[in-house]
């Protein structure tokens, strides 16, 4: 199976230019992870029902964090 990595952002979020910034960061980082932000301002996106604020990162289909992770936290979740 393929790693997935979904960062849900908004407009207006506060967090969600920080979180496009870690998700180029692990991209450029973890070339074998691929990732994907997503804008659930967008009418055609489908939204998980566990995502319910911004950013949310969802790795898998698995919600590990709501809000910017820490780095340490982000090599954890990959090397799992």
């Amino acid at each position: 199976m393929d790693t997935v990595l979904k960062v849900y952002v908004r407009i207006g979020c506060t967090g969600c230019a920080e979180a496009e910034l870690t998700a180029n960061h692990i991209e450029e980082t973890y070339p074998h992870i691929s990732v994907e932000v997503v804008n659930i301002d967008d009418p055609h996106t489908t939204v998980p029902d566990a995502v319910f604020a911004t950013p949310t990162y969802m790795l898998n289909n698995r919600v590990v964090s709501l809000g910017n992770p820490d780095i340490s936290d982000i090599e954890m979740w990959l090397s799992e």
